[in-house]
């Protein structure tokens, strides 16, 4: 089969996620930017939340409207239950940036691509990266698009395909993982005004609920769609065994905090959602001669962290602005992009070490 030489980009940006989009729409007024995923529409993400600061960035990026939309639900703040049998609210009253927003993450993805395609950005999907090389001038990239190989040279790559890190790890970066910690969930509709999110420990993890999107028009004002979610170490949530919602309600109706939302479920309309990773890893080294990563496929937060996609969409801005103030191939753009990346991990492994402290 004939491959197709596509026309070359100075940035290739793998991965349009969060992170990658906000770095195609911030480099390419600067540079030619080719924007890559392997999916052909975003994949379907539950229980995300945005913090208030990330409206700087969007702000920045003049694409503050897209929070408007009534899929992206207000956060009213979180009840907290964290090293207490006494409920904490956790709000953003006093918040210079104001509330944050329980996402309806694949909708919000779609939203930027979007944005990316109205901004003139070369985007191509769906399309697996199958190899890489590394040339004079930067990078031959080797994609697969609808079953047709492709070939695009690039000066530089960017890897943001989250916790895969396609590009860093075909490069041989290994990643470190910090622990073991996953999650469970199911959503349901729920009997319930108040759009707070939850949160509880227990001596088998923690637990999580917020608000999400319904796509079906509740029945009342008094009905709302939501996602509760059970996170602890890989093997515990191994041999719970989990194959019904009704085994992980069971299991939510003895959580602090969970008993009278638990109550409120309508048990009919529970769907159980797959097993996924939670935990915090990183990359050995997020940066190289010509290449970045950036999100998740550089550092994954603990959930309970409520940063991943802020630190996306810091990191996408901070990488931004080192490539376009310095230029593709400064020679200091990778020290510097690691000392940024490096930073941000120490004080999350310090604030999560502090979290967690409180509940030993």
């Amino acid at each position: 089969m004939t491959t197709t030489q596509l026309p070359k980009t100075q940035v290739a940006i793998i991965g349009a996620g969060v992170g990658g989009c906000i770095a195609a729409l911030a480099l390419a007024p600067y540079y030619c930017v080719t924007l890559i995923d392997k999916e052909a529409a975003p994949i379907n993400k539950i229980g995300e939340s945005l913090a208030p600061a990330a409206l700087r960035i969007l702000t920045q990026l003049k694409l503050a409207h897209l929070l408007d939309n009534k899929r992206h639900i207000l956060s009213h703040g979180t009840l907290s239950y964290w090293g207490s049998s006494e409920p904490t609210l956790i709000d953003n009253l006093r918040n210079p940036d104001g509330f944050g927003w329980h996402l309806d993450r694949s909708y919000f993805e779609t939203q930027l691509r979007n944005a990316c395609i109205d901004a003139k950005i070369h985007c191509i999907w769906p399309a697996q990266l199958t190899d890489s090389v590394a040339t004079d001038e930067g990078w031959q990239l080797s994609l697969q698009h609808d079953n047709s190989p492709l070939q695009l040279n690039a000066n530089t790559v960017i890897d943001a395909s989250g916790r895969h890190c396609a590009f860093a790890r075909q490069q041989g970066i290994t990643r470190q993982q910090f622990d073991k910690l996953m999650s469970i969930g199911f959503t349901a509709n729920v009997n319930i005004k108040k759009k707070t999110a939850l949160i509880s420990h227990t001596d088998e993890g923690w637990w999580y609920s917020a608000p999400i999107h319904n796509p079906e028009k509740s029945p009342t004002q008094a009905q709302q769609k939501r996602v509760f979610s059970w996170y602890a170490d890989a093997k515990l949530i191994k041999n719970a065994r989990i194959t019904d919602p009704s085994q992980l309600l069971n299991r939510a109706k003895s959580i602090p905090g969970f008993t009278i939302l638990s109550s409120r479920i309508e048990e009919k309309n529970a769907q159980l959602h797959p097993l996924v990773a939670a935990n915090s890893s990183k990359l050995v080294s997020c940066s190289g001669k010509n290449w970045f990563a950036l999100g998740d496929a550089a550092l994954s937060f603990d959930p309970l962290s409520s940063q991943g996609m802020f630190n996306a969409m810091a990191c996408a801005i901070q990488l931004s602005e080192l490539l376009i103030n310095n230029g593709l191939t400064h020679a200091e753009n990778i020290p510097l992009y690691q000392q940024q990346v490096d930073k941000i991990w120490l004080s999350y492994l310090a604030h999560r070490a502090l979290y967690y402290k409180m509940v030993s």
